[in-house]
């Protein structure tokens, strides 16, 4: 029995031995994970300013879309519309 028991303790020694080498040595080793973990902090901090820029323009886009000025370039883009006092160049091309 303590032969066994020697075996047993000898095997769960090597086993815990090999987990650390793997966690210290291998080519995902923890200090690359802590090392990647710094990285996605940084990133996500840039992604949340990126994030925070978008939503600004985003919503002067909305209120520039529901003002009058833009409902009036719109008209004049679409429709050709002109005001009276409003000129309005006109070219002619003689291309063959």
């Amino acid at each position: 029995m303590k032969i066994n028991k020697k075996i047993l303790f000898f095997f769960y020694f090597l086993f815990l031995f090999f987990l650390l080498f793997e966690m210290l040595f291998s080519k995902k080793n923890i200090f690359v994970f802590l090392n990647n973990s710094k990285k996605i902090q940084v990133n996500e901090s840039d992604l949340q300013s990126k994030y925070q820029i978008y939503n600004e323009y985003n919503n002067f886009l909305n209120d520039f879309k529901s003002s009058k000025k833009f409902r009036e370039i719109v008209i004049k883009d679409k429709l050709f519309y002109k005001y009276s006092d409003e000129k309005i160049l006109r070219y002619e091309s003689n291309l063959k």
